[in-house]
């Protein structure tokens, strides 16, 4: 389910540290327009290095989809470009302050968004809200995360715009993960009229052509090929400036920089963080490097060989990851002390450190019974210590990253062998990942804007039901977390998020590497981009214009 965090993080442009910093190229090929030749009027063309499954985010694990839904799905909030919550299709965001959660916290009522329509012409109304609801926890759905939508007993609707939600027990991270595109597992309000009757929705057209209140509809997708967008005439905020958006998965990130460079693309507006430098030599194209939510992790499969908590350690001894930040990411970013932003206010300094160590790393395995043989391996009955690294096919950034983890632990003696797939593969339900057959796998994922993280620890939430990938269970973070998300006194929650994160450290479920920045790469006659720091990088995509 993670995959690739709101951050301050270092941010790394040509040989500047700044925030959102950007780099501009002149270029002498000028259309009459006073745009570059290479611009088609109001036309953005933009990539990636896969092709998502669906374009229905309740369904998938995957950012590109997340991204692409959300040109024409929209959620009740969402995060801005400075890291805010802010209403979507909710005129505010419920609080004890307003009223809106009462103060048994049992109660959330969220006021909608008036005058706004579907495509098809259809308002939006609560019961849109309460069948998007239902959806989401029918079991014959295969929805990616259920937490935030579990703990609602019922929605009613005294008014046609007015969500009464009705818990059955408080939940402080609510607003954050009920129909939020904020964070991992995003769903997206969907409307009533078309999927109220429907027994499941795995299979269903809605889901490669969906109805939205978006900004953009869905014109024409091609699988493997074109997914082309036109503007939606009717959307609640105004006609979006760009007349439509086409979008070309690429094989590779190689192959997407020379899109790039000979114009035939726009954007990347989640781009690979490891070509950075040659971003920046693109001509006429701006890059620009902008806080976020993702932290960079290596999980680690309890269930196998690294169920010994004396492996994960000497894994984590044996990286040096201030060295991998600076090669891998250009310096795009900050190493990790423990899986929560240093910005966040539950965020825990006293835990426990792992420094590069490769003796301490060698130490830990010879007391954990695997010793280095002649050949450089270690063994143990017998038994060569090698474990299996997942990567994504065609990723430049996740080759280069998991060849240099093979090779610091080769160093101390552990065998890492490195299975790439493809991207869609990879963080499908059906995927290595998901099904455990894994050791080790590194990937970046944007963390929970709450500390909330039961959906990644709790010993009930294993993959491929839950988000704990990890398939690593302590009953008393469990039970800290659960506690933790039913009171909303903050003051009460950071002391139990500084045990958790604590015992979370000890343990080391998986290797927090860095978190990391968002990287976007557009052609630079693009005007309003600016990118959320949230899971979801287009935020204001009704904003963006080509002359």
């Amino acid at each position: 389910m993670k995959k690739r965090a709101v951050v301050h993080a270092i941010a790394f442009c040509s040989a500047l540290v700044c925030a959102g910093c950007s780099n501009v190229s002149t270029s002498t090929a000028v259309g009459t327009s006073g745009a570059h030749a290479w611009t088609q009027p109001g036309v953005l063309r933009i990539s990636d290095i896969s092709d998502p499954s669906t374009l229905n985010p309740m369904l998938t694990g995957a950012d590109v989809a997340y991204q692409l839904a959300s040109y024409t799905l929209e959620y009740l909030v969402q995060l801005d470009d400075r890291g805010e919550l802010v209403p979507v299709l909710c005129e505010r965001i419920p609080t004890l302050e307003n009223g809106d959660i009462s103060k048994d916290g049992l109660t959330v009522t969220y006021h909608l968004r008036r005058n706004v329509t579907w495509s098809d012409g259809q308002p939006f109304t609560a019961a849109d809200v309460i069948a998007s609801w239902k959806q989401v926890m029918n079991p014959a759905n295969n929805v990616q995360i259920r937490e935030g939508y579990d703990v609602v007993d019922r929605i009613d609707a005294p008014e046609p715009l007015t969500a009464v939600v009705h818990l059955k027990r408080p939940y402080a991270p609510l607003t954050t993960r009920f129909f939020a595109g904020v964070q991992e597992g995003p769903i997206a309000i969907m409307p009533a009229h078309v999927i109220d009757k429907l027994p499941e929705m795995n299979d269903v057209a809605f889901n490669s052509q969906p109805i939205g209140t978006g900004p953009f509809v869905v014109k024409s997708w091609q699988r493997n090929g074109k997914l082309i967008y036109e503007a939606n005439p009717h959307y609640w905020r105004g006609v979006p400036k760009l007349k439509e958006i086409i979008f070309q998965s690429q094989p590779s990130d190689q192959t997407e920089l020379i899109g790039l460079k000979t114009h035939e693309l726009d954007a990347d507006i989640d781009a690979s963080i490891g070509l950075i430098p040659q971003y920046q030599t693109l001509d006429g194209m701006r890059t620009t490097v902008t806080h976020s939510l993702r932290l960079t992790v290596g999980i680690m499969n309890a269930q196998g060989v690294l169920g010994d908590v004396r492996l994960r350690h000497a894994i984590i001894y044996a990286l040096d990851r201030n060295s991998m930040l600076a090669r891998l990411a250009h310096g795009a970013g900050y190493v990790a002390d423990e899986y929560l932003p240093n910005w966040s206010w539950a965020h825990t300094a006293d835990v426990p450190r792992y420094p590069y160590d490769p003796k301490l790393s060698a130490a830990t395995l010879d007391a954990a019974g695997w010793r280095l043989a002649p050949d450089g391996y270690r063994y143990k009955n017998g038994t060569r210590l090698q474990i299996v690294v997942i990567g994504v096919a065609g990723s430049t950034a996740s080759h280069n990253f998991n060849t240099l983890v093979q090779s610091y632990l080769r160093a101390v003696g552990i065998d890492a062998i490195i299975k790439e797939f493809s991207y869609a593969v990879v963080f499908n339900i059906t995927g290595p990942i998901r099904q455990g057959r894994y050791d080790m796998a590194t990937y970046s994922y944007s963390v929970n804007y709450d500390p909330a993280a039961l959906n990644d620890d709790g010993c009930d939430q294993f993959a491929p039901a839950g988000a704990n990938e990890e398939r690593f269970c302590d009953p008393l973070v469990d039970r800290l977390e659960r506690q933790a998300m039913s009171t909303n006194d903050r003051a009460e929650r950071l002391k139990l998020y500084r045990v958790i994160e604590k015992r979370r450290m000890e343990d080391l479920p998986a290797v927090p590497y860095y978190f990391r920045d968002r990287v976007s790469v557009f052609n630079e006659d693009l005007h309003g981009f600016t990118a959320s720091r949230g899971i979801i990088a287009n935020w204001n995509a009704w904003q963006w214009s080509l002359p």
